[in-house]
């Protein structure tokens, strides 16, 4: 190819030829798409349903009957267009007219079709693109057209004589230089593009964390992917009718696990939950159920590590951190993933305390490139005293990128830590996108060899 565009290129200087860019757009409905196309969209089936309940339902009934996904996307957009609206968990029906357009546009594009790039503006194909229901394909092709006077432009430059690139030791010494013609230099031409190997830029970056983490003096820490709810949720002091745990939340395995090995981590979380413990806490109230605990599950957030990590350890010092995958009932959209990594820390120290985890983190965020880091108070289920860390991007603003705090009384206990154990947590992917300035985080995991050729190498490291 690139020797075909140097000909073009050519061609085109000498005026024999006209080079102009055309773009082609191909747009095609997603298999959801043609489903609302088919089934209807949820807002509709959700107005629909209001209906026939005399305008009026509660809407944990109407997600029984629309499905989880169908009702959360159906609310959304229904009270954006003004349809519905919420009232003490009531929702109440305003008005809705049929979304017949939206339908025929999905119906038009069931099949891939080139469209003149202006269809794009249309708000109605603007707004299904955005939703992922139609998906457009992009292309730039260049049109080479041979100028009319071509042929007597290409006559008149071949009778000048012999063109050469450059004069040699021959040309002068035969004589020959006095009826050649010397090509002129373009020194605004490009030189052939050359691509060299480098590995995926999301990989080099997870390996910047972790050598960061290991010059830190921390330890890496490695545990299974599936894993009984006790270190997910148990051992950090999470009641077990908490919503988090819900089947619409996490992702259950079936079976259960023995949790014999980790008695006596059991036996203080129940002492715990039921407020009996030597913290001095009431705890939640509640009959704790072992059967529940043992059940297994794809890890929600990698604390479960860090958690066990200090109840294997138990006495100070011990520092470590976990770079692992999680699992989340999350929609995939540009921000969102079902499956995405973790970067979690804990620290175990006597005398370690509040404003040494905050030092600690502002130390660390140095060393991946973010030079201004500040914090602001916010609250987790497991820590207490609790923060949001935010770092200063160029062009972005300040963006929340972990959350931290201490380990509160009861998770201590339940762990059988001997020292104070500040902790923090953070999505590397969301860290990824505000250092290297994606706003999707699914380019990080993109295979399209164009973009990663385009891609630059981390900057500052």
């Amino acid at each position: 190819m690139s020797t075909v565009a140097s000909l073009v290129e050519l061609l085109r200087s000498k005026g024999l030829v006209e080079v102009r860019e055309r773009r082609r757009v191909v747009v095609e409905a997603s298999e959801e798409g043609k489903r609302y196309a088919s089934e209807g969209f949820p807002e509709e089936r959700l107005a629909r349903e209001l209906a026939s309940r005399g305008g009026r339902a509660p809407a944990r009934d109407l997600a029984e009957v629309l499905g989880r996904d169908a009702f959360r996307i159906g609310i959304s957009w229904a009270r954006r267009r003004g349809w519905v609206s919420i009232e003490s968990g009531i929702a109440v029906l305003k008005g809705f007219e049929p979304l017949d357009r939206h339908r025929e546009i999905l119906q038009r594009f069931s099949t891939p079709r080139e469209v003149d790039p202006d269809v794009l503006q249309d708000p109605v194909v603007s707004e299904l693109v955005k939703r992922g229901l139609l998906s457009v394909r992009e292309r730039k092709e260049k049109v080479v057209k041979l100028r009319d006077d071509a042929v007597d432009r290409a006559r008149q430059l071949l009778s000048v004589g012999e063109a050469v690139p450059h004069l040699t030791h021959e040309l002068l010494a035969s004589g020959r230089w006095r009826a050649v013609v010397l090509k002129p230099y373009n020194v605004e031409a490009l030189p052939p593009t050359r691509y060299p190997g480098k590995k995926h830029f999301f990989i080099e970056f997870v390996k910047r964390v972790r050598e960061v983490m290991l010059a830190l003096g921390f330890e890496e820490i490695r545990y299974d992917y599936v894993i009984p709810e006790l270190w997910n949720f148990d051992a950090l002091f999470q009641p077990q009718d908490h919503p988090a745990r819900d089947v619409y939340d996490v992702f259950y395995v079936p079976g259960s696990c023995d949790l014999q090995p980790f008695k006596e981590v059991a036996e203080r979380a129940k002492l715990v939950h039921e407020g009996d413990s030597r913290c001095g806490s009431r705890g939640w109230g509640y009959s704790w159920s072992l059967e529940k605990a043992s059940k297994l599950m794809l890890r929600s957030h990698a604390t479960a590590a860090t958690v066990r990590f200090i109840a294997e350890r138990k006495e100070p010092p011990a520092r470590g951190f976990c770079i692992g995958r999680v699992f989340r009932r999350d929609r995939m959209d540009a921000t969102h993933l079902p499956e995405f990594t973790n970067f979690d820390g804990v620290v175990m120290e006597r005398g370690f305390s509040f404003r040494k985890l905050l030092g600690l983190l502002t130390q660390i965020m140095r060393s991946l490139g973010f030079q201004r880091v500040r914090f602001r108070p916010a609250y987790f289920p497991f820590t207490e005293p609790s923060v949001e860390g935010m770092v200063l991007i160029e062009g972005m603003g300040w963006v929340e990128v972990f959350g931290a705090g201490m380990f509160r009384p009861e998770v201590l206990e339940i762990a059988g830590a001997k020292a104070p154990v500040g902790a923090w947590g953070m999505g590397l992917e969301r860290l990824a996108m505000a250092l290297l300035s994606i706003n999707d985080i699914r380019n990080l995991y993109t295979r399209d060899v164009d973009f990663l050729r385009r891609f630059p190498l981390l900057r500052g490291w």
